[in-house]
C-alpha cells in the first residue's frame, strides 16, 4: 500500500514529519475496510516510519481488524527497493501474508519489478501480489503475480 494523501501545506519542518491531509484521513480507513471485506487482511503489517505512512498503516489496521503491532522500518522511507525486498526476505516462513506501507516511486518500482507489470500507484492504492514460492528468502524480481489492484478513487 502506498501511503494516503499527505498535507504539503502542514508547516512541518521536514518531509518525514508530513501528516495526512483530510482526504488521506478518509481513504486510509476506507481502504482497510474494503480490504477486510475482500478477504485480504494481512498477518503482518510493516510501515515506513515517516508520519504519513505510520498514520496510513494505523488507520488501515484499525479499520481492517488487524490487531497486532504495526512494525516500523525506517529504511522504507529512504526509497531503496533492495532494502524493502531484503526486509520481506527476512519474514518468518510461517507468515503467509504481509502488507507493507511506503512511498513512491519505490512502491511502484517494487510492484512492477516483482510482477513484471508496470503499475502506477496513486496515494492509498493497494496492490495484492501472489507469491507461490515456499520461502520468503527466494523472493526476487518477476516471482509474483499481480492478483488485485485497488485505487480509492475507483471504489469511493
Amino acid at each position: 500500500m502506498r501511503h494516503a494523501k499527505s498535507d504539503h501545506s502542514a508547516g512541518v519542518s521536514s518531509d518525514f514529519e508530513r501528516p495526512l491531509n483530510e482526504r488521506g484521513l478518509k481513504t486510509a480507513p476506507f481502504m482497510g475496510k474494503f480490504i477486510k471485506e475482500a478477504g485480504f487482511v494481512p498477518e503482518i503489517l510493516i510501515s515506513s516510519s515517516a508520519n504519513r505512512a505510520i498514520t496510513t498503516a494505523e488507520l488501515f489496521a484499525e479499520s481492517c481488524g488487524y490487531e497486532k503491532e504495526v512494525i516500523l522500518n525506517r529504511d522504507f522511507y529512504y526509497g531503496y527497493m533492495e532494502e524493502v525486498i531484503s526486509a520481506l526476505r527476512k519474514l518468518p516462513e510461517n507468515i503467509n501474508s504481509c502488507m507493507i506501507v511506503g512511498h513512491n516511486p519505490t512502491w511502484e518500482n517494487i510492484v512492477s519489478r516483482l510482477t513484471g507489470k508496470f503499475v502506477i500507484m496513486p496515494t492509498a492504492s493497494v496492490a495484492i501480489l501472489k507469491y507461490d514460492n515456499n520461502s520468503w528468502n527466494n523472493l526476487t524480481f518477476k516471482t509474483c503475480k499481480l492478483e488485485e489492484f485497488y485505487k480509492p478513487r475507483d471504489l469511493m
